[in-house]
C-alpha cells in the first residue's frame, strides 16, 4: 500500500505540521524540536520518506539558527516543503534532494 495515498495518513501528518508553528521555534525550541520528533517519527511509521528527510534536514538547520536568529524563517520554509510531500502521489529521492535544494536555495544558501 502506497501510504502517501492514503487520506487518513496525510490528514493526520497535514493535522500535525499545522499544529507545529514556526513561531514556536524561535519562543520555544525545545518544545518545536520534540514536536518535529513526533512527526519524523509518524512519518517513518507510514513510509513518508521525504517527510522524514526534510524533518531531518528542518533540525540540522535549526541549530545554528537558534544561537544566530533566523530560527522563525527557517522553520516556516521547511514547513511548507513538508507540507509540499504530502500533496505529492509518490515522491522518491531525487525529488527529495529536488526539494530541499529549493528550500535552500529559498532561504538564501547554495544547494
Amino acid at each position: 500500500m502506497n501510504h502517501d495515498q492514503n487520506p487518513f495518513v496525510q490528514a493526520e501528518m497535514l493535522n500535525l505540521l499545522d499544529n507545529l508553528s514556526p513561531e514556536l521555534a524561535t519562543r520555544h525550541p525545545l518544545q518545536f524540536l520534540i514536536h518535529l520528533d513526533h512527526i519524523r517519527q509518524k512519518a517513518m511509521q507510514h513510509g513518508l520518506l521525504a517527510l522524514r528527510d526534510l524533518s531531518c534536514a528542518l533540525e540540522s538547520a535549526l541549530h545554528p539558527a537558534m544561537h544566530n536568529g533566523g530560527g522563525r524563517t527557517i522553520a516556516r520554509t521547511y514547513l511548507e516543503a513538508m507540507r509540499a510531500t504530502l500533496d505529492c502521489a509518490e515522491i522518491n529521492p531525487a525529488m527529495t534532494e529536488a526539494l530541499m535544494a529549493n528550500v535552500a536555495l529559498r532561504l538564501g544558501g547554495q544547494p
